[in-house]
């Protein structure tokens, strides 16, 4: 009896607690839907964002392409407008849009973010009548933007007025967070060989270019007794030596001059200047160099000890190269100054003779001919890219290096290099974005590109090309932008894009000729044009998607 009733009672409970759980039960379920009406509607404000903030950055894009690259007061007020016409499309009304904010965080970004509040129903029972939502939309707020540089993924180093070398990344490979990079080559005049205090004498006096000299031929550039010239003139007295500072001081001879010339490397003084000219051309720290129509005297006399010396120390420190001067023709001993109607470049081949005479001889290189010994690969390019593809646009480059460019550029297209260093424009914009303005940044995106077997298989010239610096630029895809539509031969396809920070050239660290494997060591001496930034981050990392 006392066991039924027990049951009897805990029966009464179960209906309590069932009903109290049926209360909780049909609040959570208002509450979820409430909750469910909430993310429907911020993602109907989202939805409408977006498509307003798309149709904003597309507005600007226009305005930008269209040569305005400052967005002026007039631009903006087009631009929000266009933002809220197109998402009261999307079903919202003005009133609606009174928390709208359309913000230029620079001439290059466009953030749009709305707010609403949604009345709810269940939630009344709790006091809780509305909730706000809201949205935004921007493009990729700190974001760089795309300047017309082009680079290989890996380390380049800019190593001497025409050369640079490679090294790419192997596939775990990538750039380094807050490294130093160069993002484009640079260059600087190229040393001409030293002034030799020998002169030659034309072989066809009406080439002015070559004076009837062949590239590659051997001549004699310094004679010796007995000898005849190369153009058959005998030599009455003196050998082919000249006395090179005397176009700046009129004086006789190299001694008598009076104007010692003075060892480089150990503070030497030569009595007799014309052992040192042999070995390291007319002093630059004195003289401003010998140029057509300066006159000098002839050097009388073989002086074979110290032709034969600074010949051998020229090819001993592989100093092969040298610019001679051309006369029209030697005069017997001293008897009149000569004068200089050009300059050819050769290279030296061999001092012979033996005692009192010497004789040089050398390789005609060429009157345009300059020096550039260093180990690496020749710049056909620097890396300047024409984002559009359409080669006659140029002049865009500054703008575009300035400002960014304001067109998409897409993963996988072809993309045209540019010809030239452009040092004037390149260093014009980097100061431009050096400075400490909102509407300046200092971060950029730049394009990672490669050279596609396809641009290898079309243009035999280029089949080694391994880098955009191995380019020139001969295409006229105007506009195309992918192989299916154009069959190019010297361009290169974008496999990625990375961000960098460009630096002063005062702030570049990796600056000299201290060479490492790997990403280590000097990046080669700053040249007018090179273009250095550390690195922030991928964008699009190379190889992390297939090519569309």
């Amino acid at each position: 009896m006392t066991i039924t009733y027990y049951f009897k009672k805990r029966s009464g409970s179960v209906m309590f607690m069932t009903a109290a759980f049926g209360v909780v039960l049909l609040a959570v379920t208002a509450l979820v839907t409430d909750i469910g009406y909430l993310y429907l509607e911020q993602a109907r404000l989202q939805t409408a964002v977006n498509a307003g903030w798309k149709a904003g950055f597309d507005r600007m894009t226009q305005i930008k392409s269209g040569g305005n690259p400052i967005l002026t007061e007039e631009h903006k007020t087009q631009i929000i407008q266009h933002v809220r016409d197109v998402i009261k499309s999307n079903g919202y009304t003005d009133e609606e849009l009174t928390d709208l904010e359309v913000i230029f965080p620079n001439d290059n970004q466009l953030l749009v973010r709305s707010k609403k509040d949604v009345g709810l129903f269940f939630a009344q029972v709790m006091d809780i009548r509305s909730k706000e939502v809201d949205s935004g939309r921007e493009n990729l707020g700190d974001l760089g933007t795309i300047i017309p540089l082009g680079i290989p993924h890996g380390i380049t180093r800019d190593v001497s007025p025409t050369k640079y070398r490679f090294e790419p990344f192997a596939p775990n490979e990538t750039f380094t967070v807050g490294k130093e990079y160069i993002i484009k080559l640079g260059e600087t005049e190229i040393p001409q060989p030293g002034d030799a205090p020998w002169g030659v004498i034309p072989k066809d006096i009406n080439d002015k270019k070559d004076f009837g000299f062949v590239i590659g031929s051997i001549y004699t550039i310094k004679y010796g007794s007995g000898q005849l010239t190369d153009a058959g003139q005998g030599l009455n007295g003196n050998f082919g030596a000249l006395d090179v500072d005397s176009a700046f001081d009129d004086g006789h001879g190299g001694g008598a001059s009076g104007k010692e010339y003075v060892d480089p490397n150990d503070g030497r003084t030569y009595a007799d200047n014309y052992e040192g000219w042999i070995k390291y051309g007319l002093n630059k720290n004195k003289f401003p160099g010998l140029k057509i129509g300066d006159e000098l005297w002839p050097e009388t006399g073989n002086m074979a000890g110290p032709t034969r010396d600074g010949v051998e120390y020229r090819i001993e420190h592989d100093m092969l190269d040298i610019r001679i001067p051309v006369v029209p023709s030697f005069p017997k001993g001293q008897s009149s100054m000569v004068t200089i109607i050009g300059f050819l470049n050769f290279r030296l081949s061999i001092v012979g003779g033996s005692g009192n005479n010497a004789t040089v001889t050398g390789t005609y290189m060429g009157s345009e001919y300059a020096v550039d010994n260093a180990s690496g690969e020749l710049k056909i390019s620097y890396g300047r890219i024409d984002p559009d593809n359409v080669s006659d646009n140029e002049s865009q480059y500054l703008d575009n290096f300035k400002y960014g460019y304001s067109a998409p550029v897409e993963y996988g297209q072809m993309i045209l290099p540019e010809n030239g260093n452009a040092k004037e424009p390149t260093a014009t914009a980097v100061a431009y974005r050096l400075l400490d303005k909102e509407e300046s940044p200092k971060k950029v995106i730049v394009p990672i590109t490669e050279v596609p077997e396809e641009v290898n298989d079309n243009n035999f010239p280029t089949a080694t090309a391994t880098t955009i610096y191995d380019l020139k630029a001969t295409d006229s895809p105007e506009g195309e932008a992918y192989i299916a539509s154009y069959p190019f031969k010297t361009s290169v396809r974008v496999t990625g894009f990375a961000e960098f920070k460009l630096l002063d050239e005062g702030n570049y660290t990796r600056v000299g000729e201290n060479y490492e494997d790997g990403d280590n060591g000097d990046l080669g001496p700053v040249m007018p044009g090179q273009v250095r930034g550390t690195f922030e981050r991928y964008i699009v990392e190379p190889g992390k998607y297939p090519m569309p």
